[in-house]
């Protein structure tokens, strides 16, 4: 078995649903039950990338869709045909998150990560993704550890020491106080400096010259507790409100009004990809190779200049990602 990763950044808000609820969010995504970070499923992933390869399905008279079984997608992605049903070459993990952007009080925004989540990467084999070192993990475990964050203490979203006024000389002076980073509505404390290499690491996953936006990672970058994380990813999603429109008469129905969560733009998630000799009957003697099947995706991703629409509501502008299958 060959894998990769496949790192997805979203450009435009993003709503994979997890259908309705009864609580003030009536449109909520899907997210771990554990922790409560955002994920896409591997079957949206799947289907949304075999959809790449529409043109091996056909259409009887009936109007059924159906995958051609000597095509690559019944090599890529299975076919359920009651005759030779077979599963396909690839297998996809769910998308988990990596960074997640969040206000700044200086320089408008951050990307926040988490010890788990890198151990999480580093795990699932993220090139260059390293675990935090147990001396750093530790300062996230002490009683204020949530109050700590690691990030570039000259980075332009960073609070410098207060300024002071002296009642005596009336000079100003610095008071002392740690270099601070105020992200939402709360305060961290510079702990230590971010761990070298580990803006470089991320940039890989999915280089600037593919989306520039990235370009500025390291003066953005912050890790926060663990607790901290699965809280701003529970509180700081999107809210849109919504209303349907009654077509006979052009304005808003009566009781239309929803509440619909979306993960912002600029996020980024990764999924590890499985690749397997073929499956079906019919390419079995093909002699492809695992790595022929995710060479055949990243082609397929090239074709489309990495851009996948993920998720609901295409036609408004949502869930629209650079997608990249990390070397």
């Amino acid at each position: 078995m060959t894998s990769k990763i496949l790192t997805l950044f979203t450009r435009t808000p993003l709503h994979v649903g997890a259908g309705a609820s009864v609580g003030a969010i009536d449109q909520p995504i899907v997210r771990e039950r554990h922790t409560g970070f955002p994920i896409i499923p591997g079957s949206s992933l799947k289907g949304v990338l075999a959809d790449l390869w529409h043109a091996d399905t056909n259409t009887d008279a009936k109007g059924k869709t159906t995958r051609d079984l000597a095509k690559n997608i019944t090599w890529l992605f299975g076919a359920d045909s009651d005759e030779k049903a077979s599963a396909g070459a690839l297998s996809f993990g769910e998308a988990r998150l990596l960074l997640f952007p969040i206000r700044s009080a200086k320089g408008s925004f951050a990307w926040v990560t988490s010890p788990l989540l890198l151990a999480r990467a580093s795990r699932d084999g993220a090139k260059n993704v390293s675990a935090l070192s147990k001396e750093l993990s530790d300062k996230f475990n002490a009683k204020d550890g949530d109050s700590f964050a690691l990030f570039a203490a000259s980075a332009p979203i960073a609070l410098a020491g207060i300024a002071a006024i002296s009642a005596t000389t009336n000079t100003v002076a610095k008071s002392g106080t740690p270099t601070r980073l105020v992200l939402e509505d709360y305060t961290f404390t510079h702990a230590a400096e971010l761990p070298a290499g580990l803006a470089d690491a991320l940039k890989s996953l999915i280089p600037d010259t593919t989306e520039p936006v990235l370009a500025d990672l390291a003066n953005r970058l912050v890790i926060i507790s663990d607790g901290m994380m699965s809280f701003f990813a529970k509180t700081a999603c999107e809210i849109a409100q919504h209303v349907r429109i009654d077509d006979a008469t052009g304005t808003a129905s009566e009781g239309g009004l929803f509440n619909q969560e979306n993960v912002p733009a600029e996020t980024l998630f990764y999924a590890v990809i499985h690749a397997t000799p073929p499956r079906s009957a019919t390419h079995r003697d093909a002699k492809k190779s695992p790595a022929d099947a995710l060479a055949s995706l990243a082609i397929r991703l090239d074709d489309v200049r990495h851009t996948l629409q993920i998720g609901g509501d295409a036609t408004t502008g949502l869930g629209y990602c650079t997608a990249i299958l990390a070397e």
